[in-house]
């Protein structure tokens, strides 16, 4: 008996593609991915702006341009709508949302360490609400994680934080910095973390 539930578990892993324990085909996305054409123009502007009022200030001049709310709100709150539906993998930290100590089967994921618990929350579309149907292993919020998962373009409001992104969770695992990946290059004075 047990032979043939073998054979029948490395048949499914070997002639069916796709089959029992494999793993979804993904694509890996940067968080800077999240942000859409609309969202990068608005946060230049934004810049522009901060930058002509920087220059007035150092001259004792009033400020000439006041930022625009509507920018702020197209910055943080547009997202894009060629993610959804994808499979994707996205590395980040989790911000459990349920009491439970070892599992979880709700999360956000965010860019940062102590988003949402010890610093403000990120704009929407820098935050994924993650669901899961089964119990998922709880990782420390110093930890990060990569998950994978079908993404959906849907707002999620929780306690902590607005989203403008949920994912079905597929897959969760300790992120692992790939060390033979030469792309990644630092600027100076930024941050080293390869999550962005």
């Amino acid at each position: 008996m047990a032979l043939a539930v073998g054979a029948l578990f490395v048949a499914q892993r070997v002639l069916v593609p796709g089959g029992v324990g494999s793993a979804p085909e993904s694509v890996s996305l940067a968080w800077s991915l999240l942000l859409p054409e609309e969202a990068r123009a608005a946060y230049d502007a934004l810049d522009a702006a901060a930058l002509i009022n920087e220059e007035g200030a150092s001259a004792n001049v009033k400020p000439a341009t006041e930022p625009e709310p509507e920018l702020l709100l197209i910055a943080e709150t547009s997202t894009d709508a060629t993610l959804d539906g994808q499979i994707l993998s996205i590395s980040g930290f989790m911000v459990p949302l349920d009491n439970d100590r070892r599992t979880t089967r709700q999360f956000l994921l965010v860019p940062y360490q102590g988003a949402c618990i010890h610093t403000p929350a990120p704009p929407p579309n820098q935050v994924i609400s993650v669901y899961s149907d089964k119990d998922a292993r709880r990782f420390h919020n110093w930890q990060p994680v990569t998950i994978t998962g079908r993404m959906s373009v849907a707002r999620d409001s929780t306690a902590l934080a607005e989203a403008g992104y949920v994912m079905a969770l597929e897959r969760i695992e300790a992120f692992r910095e790939d060390t033979t990946d030469e792309s990644f290059e630092v600027a100076e004075g930024a941050h080293d973390s390869p999550l962005f």
